[in-house]
């Protein structure tokens, strides 16, 4: 791949310039001087090297030279990695993975598969964790390959994976959160919530964890109990936006209605009064919903579908008899 700092050296169209100026040179003079011949050879070869090098980069990046050993990456290159993977900022750890495929290494073969499920290339990272075995790190493996066996939609392979890999290794939070997440799509609520307290106990500062259970919670009706961790998980993760939703939510839901707004900004508000006139529609409170659908509408510069189509239904409901 030509190098994109270079946009100008395309080795062919420089080629058929370099040619072309040897035949004028040579019609002219009949013979151009051996130096000159050699200089322009030179000269191709130099541009051909540049438009071909992020290849060779690459190849040496994956190889140790034969007979050459390879010191296992540090603990240090490793947390980097993660920490890489973990804040999305995948191209950074593409570039911190490269030169570690030489070491040959299981952990650098974890990261792989890892970064692969963050990019959403689920099949090379099913493969990637799939390769994993029965070695020291098969429990990650496991824990991965779930959740991308979740992220696919195939909650018989998730669950049987995940269950695998807390057998081998009780500790794995985000293998339990995934199991968790498997269980509340099939409605099996006694299962979500043990697998949800294993994940806690194992991480209790992960927002994630904490704002699945507050929405598991809200899917089941028990609100106060949802408000409960959606606000731990938010004073974990301030500016995390679904966090701030559900909370809005779970706080409208139990008639709140102002006190459901205390997040919102003026990015937010459509959003939010679209939420809650759900919330208020959903507890019977029709003409709440109505003023906040209608006000959402006024708000959001494009047409707002949602509010809309919450418009239309609230019609319909107003226009069943009451039972």
């Amino acid at each position: 791949m030509p190098d994109p700092r270079l946009p100008d050296l395309d080795p062919k169209a420089q080629r058929g310039t370099a040619l072309a100026d040897v035949r004028a040179s040579a019609g002219a003079s009949g013979r151009l001087p051996r130096l000159q011949r050699l200089a322009v050879v030179g000269l191709l070869v130099a541009m051909l090297l540049v438009w071909i090098s992020p290849a060779l980069a690459r190849d040496r990046a994956v190889a140790a030279p034969p007979g050459v050993a390879v010191a296992p990456p540090s603990p240090a290159a490793l947390a980097l990695l993660d920490a890489a993977i973990a804040q999305g900022r995948l191209a950074d750890a593409r570039a911190l993975l490269a030169p570690l495929w030489a070491t040959d290494s299981e952990e650098v073969a974890l990261r792989a598969a890892e970064l692969a499920l963050a990019s959403g290339s689920l099949a090379e990272a099913a493969e990637g964790f799939g390769q994993l075995g029965t070695g020291p790190l098969a429990a990650r493996g496991l824990q991965g390959l779930g959740i991308t066996r979740l992220k696919q939609g195939r909650l018989a392979d998730a669950m049987a994976a995940l269950d695998a890999a807390v057998a081998l290794d009780a500790g794995l939070s985000r293998a339990w959160n995934a199991r968790a997440v498997v269980a509340d799509r099939q409605k099996d609520w006694a299962t979500a919530d043990v697998a949800y307290a294993r994940a806690i106990a194992a991480a209790p500062a992960d927002a994630a964890v904490l704002a699945n259970r507050g929405w598991s919670l809200l899917l089941r009706g028990r609100h106060v109990a949802a408000e409960r961790d959606l606000e731990r998980a938010l004073a974990l993760a301030p500016a995390d936006r679904v966090v701030q939703t559900n909370l809005a939510l779970a706080r409208a839901m139990q008639g709140r209605y102002q006190e459901a707004f205390r997040h919102s900004s003026r990015a937010s508000l459509a959003g939010d009064l679209n939420s809650v006139g759900y919330a208020a529609m959903a507890r019977g409170d029709l003409a709440v919903a109505e003023a906040y659908f209608n006000r959402a509408l006024s708000l959001n510069p494009q047409f707002d579908r949602a509010a809309w189509a919450n418009l239309q239904y609230l019609a319909e409901l107003k226009g069943r008899p009451q039972p």
